[in-house]
């Protein structure tokens, strides 16, 4: 038991939240008592968050995934990072597109909101863009009512804020943290135990008619509550003429990045992310890249998941060399691996 308790006071500490075993300690305990339903407060929130253990597994939800405050009062999202994720609420009515397929969300609302209104679109953007820290993002909620919000790259990650009638329950941060620790641990099992399985799957390969092999790695995968940031296999060793084939079978948009002595965009949000260097396959040499899938879709709702064509790209290895690669999207959560052409 103290073992949970230290790692959860350790969490809270990272974002700056104001965990209660903190309080206590300050003698503060102003957020053990129910705040009066009159009275405005603030909450933070943490929008998803990577394993300490092992960075690829990244939780893909809102911690805790919904509050109650009242009217007036303001709730915080915190980006622990590195996986990024945005927090977004679409006008009233209008539903979220597939994910990753309207770039223009993976910039903030301009000018910056600060004040909620179910009438227009309200985004943090994808948050955090590089290592730097990410700022938080903050709305107040004027008005009472049910409002739900989505990470837009992230179909399954969806948050709720209630925001209450005179005399209605309304949860403190000490409330929001002690569900947020329950909910992180549930879901960090949950993904490690689909990263086992996912390194663990042998990797596929068919025979060619001209004696070539041609490889399937498989980009990430997805539970319901966390994506699992890794190739796999993340790296293999081939002959001369044999090809790759990358297939998306996750929740996520992800590219396969070969900078071949070239320049790979540094941020998520750069244009040249999305655009594939040629039509596939492409041939890879060991100089004069980068070659670049560009954005593989998701195999991921709202919609009918695309083909399996549009979610793969073949790249062939004719010469002998060392290829790294990268998904240009979760370099930060180390989703890259190497292949080896001897």
């Amino acid at each position: 038991m103290e073992r949970i308790a230290t790692a959860r006071r350790a969490w809270w500490l990272v974002l700056g939240a104001v965990a209660l075993v903190v309080l206590a300690a300050c003698g503060d305990d102003s957020d053990d008592a129910a705040p009066d339903a009159a009275e405005p407060i603030t909450l933070k929130v943490l929008a998803g968050l990577n394993d300490q253990q092992d960075v690829n597994i990244a939780v893909t939800e809102f911690l805790p995934g919904a509050v109650s405050i009242v009217a007036g009062s303001t709730v915080e999202w915190r980006f622990a990072g590195p996986e990024p994720h945005s927090v977004t609420f679409f006008p009233a009515g209008q539903s979220p597109p597939p994910p990753g397929s309207d770039e223009s969300l993976f910039a903030p609302t301009i000018p910056p909101p600060t004040v909620f209104d179910a009438t227009v679109l309200s985004n943090s953007g994808l948050l955090p863009l590089g290592p730097a820290p990410a700022p938080p993002f903050s709305l107040t909620f004027p008005a009472a009512g049910e409002f739900s919000y989505v990470c837009v790259i992230h179909p399954a990650m969806t948050g709720a804020i209630t925001v209450v009638g005179e005399g209605g329950t309304v949860d403190t941060q000490a409330d929001v943290n002690d569900r947020a620790d329950g909910e992180l641990t549930k879901w960090l099992e949950e993904g490690r135990a689909a990263k086992k399985k996912l390194v663990e799957a042998a990797p596929k390969q068919a025979e060619n008619p001209d004696g070539s092999k041609t490889w399937t790695y498989e980009m990430g995968a997805t539970t319901e509550h966390t994506d699992i940031l890794a190739f796999a296999p993340a790296a293999g060793e081939f002959q001369p003429g044999d090809s790759v084939t990358f297939v998306n079978n996750s929740g996520a948009p992800h590219t396969s990045t070969f900078a071949s002595g070239g320049q790979v965009p540094q941020s998520p949000i750069d244009p040249a992310v999305s655009v594939p260097t040629g039509p596939s396959p492409i041939t890879l040499t060991p100089t004069g890249g980068p070659f670049n899938t560009g954005l593989l879709p998701p195999a991921a709702p709202p919609n009918a998941p695309p083909p399996e064509a549009a979610r793969s790209f073949t790249f062939v290895l004719p010469e002998a060399g060392s290829y790294p690669y990268v998904c240009l999207l979760h370099a930060p959560s180390g989703m890259a691996g190497s292949i080896k052409v001897a």
